[in-house]
């Protein structure tokens, strides 16, 4: 079995990045994080970034879960490629535009894209959503007993 530690981004294509940025930013409340190369990178917490819209088709997803140690990467290659999955190492260039260190890719039995990564970069304390939500559920008091 893989050890996941956590679910890290999620990467969109879109054919247009100004409504995807609105959509991010005025519908879901994210804060832009960074732009570069053809992708905006948006953040929800203190993790780099948790959605990424990028140029490119619709239709191409990826969801990327987090592993913490280079030998779990390598032992879910492995394993992914014993059960006849066909694995990816992500080059240093896929590495840098998703800003984790390590990266392999393959596909779900439905074909899903999936990434795991290996020690993603953080980007400090949280966003105003985060902090937002975080006060709002301090304050909660259930109208019931």
């Amino acid at each position: 079995m893989i050890n996941l530690h956590d679910i890290r981004y999620v990467r969109l294509g879109t054919a247009n990045l100004e409504d995807a940025r609105r959509y991010a930013t005025e519908i879901l409340g994210l804060e832009v994080a960074r732009e570069a190369n053809g992708a905006i990178y948006f953040r929800s917490d203190s993790r780099d970034h948790t959605l990424c819209y990028y140029e490119g088709d619709p239709r191409e997803t990826t969801t990327a879960f987090e592993v913490t140690t280079a030998e779990e990467l390598e032992h879910a290659a492995v394993l992914l490629e014993s059960n006849e999955f066909s694995v990816t190492h992500g080059s240093r260039n896929d590495a840098e535009a998703r800003h984790v260190h390590e990266l392999i890719r393959f596909q779900d039995p439905s074909g899903n894209n999936i990434e795991l990564v290996l020690r993603p970069h953080a980007s400090g304390p949280a966003t105003s959503l985060t902090r937002c939500w975080y006060h709002r559920l301090q304050s909660y008091r259930p109208t019931h007993a």
